[in-house]
């Protein structure tokens, strides 16, 4: 009979996200510029406002942090939303962080 011992360690801990705007208030047509600490662990990074095209974040060695846009279409209604940062580890762990903007005419 063979035995082997093997141990693991089960991650459950996600992801710790934190993002940074330079401003909170856009018109319709601009970018907005995203700045995302997150993790050591992080592999991925999405931003999003609910109905529009997610961003992917990258890591960005000149900055030091993870760098990306978020492009609001030009027929943006003018109103509050929420970007959602979304960070998914190599366990499978996804932590978020959120950040209201305005957009005005």
């Amino acid at each position: 009979v063979y035995r082997e011992t093997k141990t693991f360690v089960i991650d459950s801990t996600p992801p710790r996200v934190r993002m940074y705007l330079n401003k909170t208030r856009y018109r319709a047509g601009e970018s907005v510029p995203l700045r995302v600490s997150a993790t050591r662990t992080t592999q991925t990074i999405i931003a999003e406002i609910n109905g529009l095209a997610p961003a992917y974040l990258r890591w960005n060695p000149n900055a030091g942090i993870n760098t990306g846009e978020l492009r609001l279409p030009k027929g943006l209604p003018a109103g509050d939303y929420t970007v959602h940062v979304t960070a998914e580890d190599v366990a499978h762990n996804l932590g978020s962080a959120e950040v209201r903007i305005e957009v005005v005419p």
